[in-house]
C-alpha cells in the first residue's frame, strides 16, 4: 500500500468523511439513548429512577468489556476498515430498535419485551462506540499534521457535541411527537445510519499502524501494560486523568439535570428535559472550535485552567440560579463552553503523545478508565441523594392512603406521564386539573386492576400515587433543592481535579499566563514534541537566545522544564539589544556557572527537563564545559530544538516556529548536539526553498 500522507489543512476528503461519519454516529448514539429511556418509562417497563440509572450503565459497560479488543483492532488493521465496519454495523442496530418499537406498538402484550429490545440497541450502540471511538481519535494524527491537530480536534469535538445536542433533543422531540407511534423514530434512526455508513466510504485507504501485532492470548492481558504505559508517561497520565474527569462530570451533570426536571412542579416533559440537557453540548460545540483557533499550531495546555476555572464558576452559578430558568440555561451553556477549553487540549495531547503503533490502544484504554469516571459519577450522585434524604436536606413528605379502587380503563398517558386515571367507584383523576398531579407508576396497570390510591402535597399541589393493592407505600421526598447541592458538588470536584492536574504539571498556571502574554503578539507553531521522552530527566539543547524565545520553546513541550541560564541571571537577561549572548560576553568571568550546574543536577534528579543554549551566544566554551559536567554527573537523553522567528510585513503578530528533533544518546557531545540543532534549521530552510510548509509533517507509518 502506498504511503498515506497526513494533510496540512482541513479540506481533505478523508477528514470531511470522518466528520460526517462521526457526527451521525454521535447523533444516533444520543437519539437512541434518549428515545429508549423515555420509551422504557412510557411503557412502565422501568421507573424513571431505574431508567436514568440504567442508561449510562448500558452505554458505558461495553467500553470496559471490549476496550482491549477495540484497541487491538484499531492498531492491527487500517483504521479506515475499522471505522467503515462499525459505521455499517449501525444499520442492524437501528433496525433492532425499529423492530422493538414496532413490536410494542403492534402487539401491546409484548410492550415489556419491546422495551428491552430497544434498551438492547442502547447497549449495542455503546459497543459500537467502544470500537469506533479508539479508531476515530487514533486516526486523527494520521490524517492531519501536528500543527493542524488542535484545529482538527476543535472542529471534531464541536461537531461531536453539536450531534449530541441534536441527538439528545431529537430523541426527546420524537418521543413527544410520536408517543404511541415510536416506529417512526426507528425509521429515522435507520435512515441516518445508512447515510453515515455511506459517508465513511469517503475516508481514504491508509496502512495499519501495527499490522504484525498478534491477538493477546488473554483478552484483558494488555490492559495492565496499556495502563502502565499511560500512567508512566507524565503527559499521557495528565491527559488520561483529565479526560476521565470529563466523563465523570458529563454523567454527573446529566443525572443532575434529569433530577432537577423530575423535581419540578409541574415535572418537565421529555422535550424540555432533553433541550436543557442538550445545552451543555451546545456550549461545548461553541467552545471547542474556538479552542482550536486559540491553540495556534501546538497543543496549548495553558487553556486547561481557563476551562476548569470557568467550569467551577459556571456550575456554582447554576446552583445560584437554579430556580431562575434563563439564568440556569446560561450557566449550563457556560459549563459546556468552558468544558471545550478543558477537553480539546487533553484529547489532542493524548493523540499526539500516544505511541504511533498503538494510538488506538491508548484511546481504548483511556475509554476503559473513563468508565471508572462514569461509575464514580453514579456512586457520588447516589451518595449525595441518600445523604440528603437522611439529613433532611431532602425532607420526607407525609403521605395518606385514601382507598383501594378498581380501574375502569387502562390509564391514559401524555408526554410519557399519566394523564388520566378512571376508576369504577370514584371520579377520575386528570393530571394538571384543579392542582392535581399524578406521579408516574412503578408498574403497568390495566383495566380491572385493583390499586391503592395515596396522596401527598408538594409545591401547593396534590400529588396522587397509585400502586398495586397490598404493596408497601414508597416514601416521597422533596428534592427540589437537591440539584442545587449537586451543582455545588460538581463545582467543588472540578476545583479538586484542577489541583490534581496542577500537581501533574507544576507549570500549568504559568503556561496560562504565558498564553495570555503572547496572545495577539506571537503565534507559535511546533512540530516533533513527541520526540521528548514522556518520563525521566531530559536535557534540552536549543538555539533560543532570549528569555522569551526560551519560554516559547518550553511552552511547546508538554513537560515541566527549566531554562537555567535565565533563572540564574534573570535580572541581567532581557529581550532586545541585551540578549543572552551579550550578557555572557560582558559577564563571562563573573557568571555563576557553579550555581547553574547545581540547579541542573537538582532538576534532573527530580526527573524534569533542563534547557541549555548551545547556539547563538558568546560563552560557547563555558556552556560546553557545563554541558559536559552535567552529562558526566548524570547522563541523560539529549533533545535538540531549533527555534526561528518570522515577522509579518503588515506588522501583525510574529510567527515562532519550534522544531523538536529526535533525541540523541547521553554520550552525544556538545558539538554533536549543536550540529543536530543546525541540521533542524537547515532542513527548515530546505523545505522553504521547495515551497513546502516550514515544519516537518509526521507521516503515518
Amino acid at each position: 500500500m502506498s504511503r498515506f500522507q497526513p494533510a496540512d489543512h482541513l479540506r481533505s476528503r478523508t477528514y470531511i468523511g470522518l466528520l460526517v461519519a462521526q457526527f451521525l454516529a454521535a447523533f444516533n448514539d444520543q437519539a437512541i439513548h434518549a428515545a429508549a429511556m423515555f420509551y422504557a418509562i412510557n411503557t412502565v417497563t422501568l421507573t424513571e429512577g431505574q431508567a436514568i440509572s440504567l442508561m449510562p450503565i448500558l452505554f458505558y459497560a461495553p467500553w470496559a468489556l471490549f476496550g482491549t479488543v477495540a484497541g487491538y483492532l484499531a492498531d492491527k488493521y487500517s483504521k479506515r476498515s475499522t471505522l467503515i465496519f462499525w459505521k455499517f454495523s449501525e444499520i442492524p442496530i437501528a433496525a433492532l430498535a425499529l423492530f422493538g418499537f414496532w413490536l410494542g406498538r403492534t402487539y401491546p402484550d409484548y410492550e415489556d419485551l419491546s422495551a428491552w429490545l430497544v434498551l438492547a440497541a442502547v447497549f449495542l450502540m455503546g459497543t459500537h462506540s467502544a470500537f469506533f471511538v479508539p479508531a476515530k481519535y487514533g486516526v486523527m494524527p494520521e490524517i492531519l499534521t501536528p500543527r493542524m491537530l488542535s484545529r482538527g480536534n476543535g472542529l471534531l469535538e464541536s461537531l461531536s457535541f453539536l450531534a449530541i445536542i441534536l441527538g439528545t433533543v431529537f430523541g426527546g422531540v420524537l418521543s413527544t411527537l410520536y408517543r404511541g407511534e415510536e416506529v417512526w423514530i426507528g425509521v429515522v434512526l435507520l435512515a441516518l445510519a445508512v447515510i453515515g455508513a455511506l459517508a465513511s466510504l469517503l475516508i481514504a485507504r491508509m496502512p495499519p499502524a501495527n499490522p504484525d501485532r498478534p491477538f493477546p492470548p488473554m483478552v484483558y492481558g494488555p490492559l495492565y501494560e496499556n495502563v502502565k504505559t499511560l500512567v508512566t508517561s507524565r503527559p499521557l497520565a495528565f491527559a488520561v486523568l483529565g479526560i476521565a474527569f470529563f466523563t465523570f462530570i458529563v454523567a454527573f451533570m446529566r443525572a443532575t439535570v434529569y433530577m432537577h426536571g423530575s423535581s419540578q412542579v409541574p415535572v418537565w416533559d421529555e422535550l424540555w428535559t432533553s433541550v436543557i440537557v442538550g445545552m451543555v453540548a451546545f456550549g461545548i460545540g461553541v467552545g471547542s472550535p474556538l479552542v482550536g483557533y486559540l491553540s495556534g499550531g501546538k497543543v496549548e495546555l495553558g487553556l486547561i485552567p481557563v476551562g476548569a476555572v470557568g467550569m467551577v464558576l459556571a456550575t456554582a452559578g447554576a446552583a445560584v440560579f437554579l430556580d431562575i430558568l434563563p439564568g440556569l440555561i446560561v450557566c449550563i451553556i457556560a459549563i459546556g463552553f468552558f468544558t471545550g477549553f478543558y477537553l480539546v487540549p487533553l484529547f489532542t495531547l493524548l493523540q499526539h503523545r500516544a505511541p504511533k503503533s498503538s494510538k488506538g490502544d491508548a484511546v481504548a484504554t483511556s475509554n476503559f478508565i473513563n468508565v471508572t469516571g462514569a461509575i464514580v459519577a453514579s456512586l457520588v450522585f447516589f451518595a449525595v441523594d441518600i445523604t440528603a434524604q437522611r439529613t433532611g436536606f431532602a425532607p420526607l413528605l407525609p403521605q395518606k392512603d385514601l382507598a383501594v379502587e378498581e380501574l375502569a380503563a387502562r390509564p391514559i398517558f401524555e408526554h410519557g406521564r399519566p394523564h388520566e386515571v378512571v376508576f369504577r367507584d370514584r371520579p377520575p383523576l386528570i393530571d394538571g386539573r384543579d392542582d392535581v398531579m399524578i406521579d408516574k407508576f412503578d408498574r403497568p396497570f390495566r383495566e380491572g386492576d385493583r390499586v391503592q390510591l395515596s396522596v401527598y402535597e408538594l409545591g401547593g399541589k396534590q400529588h396522587y400515587r397509585i400502586r398495586a393493592e397490598g404493596t408497601p407505600q414508597m416514601p416521597a421526598f422533596d428534592k427540589r433543592h437537591l440539584p442545587q447541592l449537586l451543582f455545588l458538588c460538581a463545582s467543588a470536584l472540578t476545583l479538586v481535579t484542577l489541583m490534581l492536574l496542577w500537581g501533574q504539571l507544576a507549570d500549568l498556571f504559568y503556561r496560562t499566563s504565558l498564553w495570555l502574554r503572547w496572545r495577539g503578539k506571537a503565534r507559535l507553531e511546533s512540530a516533533g514534541g513527541n520526540n521528548v521522552p514522556g518520563n525521566g530527566p531530559v536535557l534540552i539543547v536549543t538555539n533560543a537566545p532570549t528569555e522569551t524565545r526560551a519560554l516559547q520553546v518550553l511552552s511547546c513541550i508538554d513537560r515541566v522544564g527549566r531554562y537555567l541560564m535565565i533563572e540564574t541571571s534573570r535580572e541581567a537577561v532581557h529581550d532586545g539589544p541585551r540578549t543572552l549572548a551579550t550578557v555572557l560576553e560582558s559577564q563571562a568571568e563573573t557568571f555563576n556557572w557553579q550555581a547553574v550546574q547545581e540547579k541542573a543536577d537538582w532538576t534532573l534528579e527530580r526527573g524534569e527537563l533542563v534547557a541549555l543554549p548551545l547556539v547563538g551566544h558568546a560563552a560557547e566554551a563555558q556552556v560546553d564545559a557545563l554541558y559536559a559536567a552535567v552529562q558526566a554527573r548524570r547522563p541523560v537523553p539529549v533533545v535538540p530544538v531549533f527555534v526561528e522567528v518570522r515577522h509579518e510585513d503588515n506588522g501583525g503578530p510574529e510567527t515562532v516556529y519550534v522544531v523538536v528533533g529526535p533525541d540523541l544518546p547521553p554520550t552525544a557531545t556538545a558539538a554533536e548536539a549543536r550540529a543536530a540543532i543546525r541540521r533542524l534549521g537547515e532542513e527548515m530552510a530546505e523545505r522553504r526553498r521547495k515551497g513546502e510548509p516550514p515544519l516537518p509533517a509526521e507521516e503515518a507509518e
